[in-house]
């Protein structure tokens, strides 16, 4: 009978942790159930992603929030196209709204030229293998096409987070942080612009950056966050920023949001343009 009783305390209070709210945007809950019924909803390799960082999760699942409601405010779901959309596959609805909004205010915006590709080309010959500009011209095309998406989505996503009324469960976020071992969190949390330099030992690339990362850390120690984190060795935080060329760098600012991110060999004063455009003073 006792352990009876024991098991049922252990589920009404599974329950309860399960129900509590652990955000609210602009008045809209996210519980701690529907940020584990959305992991669940994701590919196995995300699920994995995110199993040690539901904090990370969740400000996915904030955004995505974000990007709904500023859908509803400029009426896309009125749009004949879009109506037709969700009408097909109303489960999808608010997916189907994000991805409008994101075309409608990013993606159909995105250019690339071919300057930029043979800047790039010229920038990184060196990773290049000996192939020439027009054997990789659409790799470069797509990889500058995503990092300028990649920045875009988050200078808009940065605007929509400045204008909204997000609320956190300091409680539960502690309790969080206690279980992870995040390098990057922690060193966010002193309100530094930061820039965070993936690579790894044998990529050339990453090996020219190493004085320019350390001449940053000594002569900004105290104004700005410079980490630089080895792929092998930070293999989970290598998937969560989706790290997929090294070296990349990844820009914070003092408010721990995302400006801005660059691919491949990344010279001091471009970085310290970024780290400024960042809050370095």
């Amino acid at each position: 009978m006792k352990k009876a009783i024991i098991g049922l305390l252990s589920v009404i209070f599974f329950s309860l942790a399960l129900a509590q709210n652990i955000a609210e945007v602009n008045g809209k809950k996210i519980s701690l159930k529907f940020l584990k019924q959305e992991l669940e909803k994701l590919p196995l390799e995300q699920q994995e992603d995110f199993f040690e960082d539901y904090p990370g999760l969740l400000e996915e699942l904030i955004n995505q929030e974000l990007f709904r409601q500023e859908a509803i405010r400029q009426k896309l779901d009125t749009i004949s196209e879009v109506k037709a959309k969700i009408k097909l596959n109303k489960s999808m609805r608010n997916n189907i709204l994000v991805d409008e909004l994101l075309e409608h205010e990013i993606r159909s915006k995105i250019q690339v030229s071919e300057d930029e590709m043979l800047k790039y080309f010229k920038d990184q010959k060196e990773q290049m293998k000996g192939l020439t500009y027009q054997q990789i011209k659409s790799q470069i095309f797509q990889t500058l096409l995503n990092q300028k998406q990649s920045n875009a989505t988050n200078l808009y996503v940065s605007n929509l987070r400045r204008q909204a009324k997000i609320t956190y469960n300091e409680k539960w976020q502690k309790s969080e942080e206690a279980r992870m071992n995040n390098p990057i969190k922690q060193a966010l949390k002193n309100k530094l612009p930061t820039m965070v330099d993936f690579g790894a030992g044998t990529c050339m690339p990453c090996i020219r950056m190493k004085p320019i990362i350390a001449e940053l850390q000594k002569e900004y120690m105290d104004k700005a966050n410079i980490l630089m984190l080895d792929v092998d060795e930070y293999t989970d935080l290598t998937r969560k920023y989706r790290i997929v060329l090294i070296p990349t760098q990844i820009f914070f600012d003092t408010l721990s949001n995302e400006t801005f991110r660059h691919m491949g060999f990344f010279p001091k004063d471009s970085i310290l343009i970024s780290l400024r455009k960042a809050g370095l003073k």
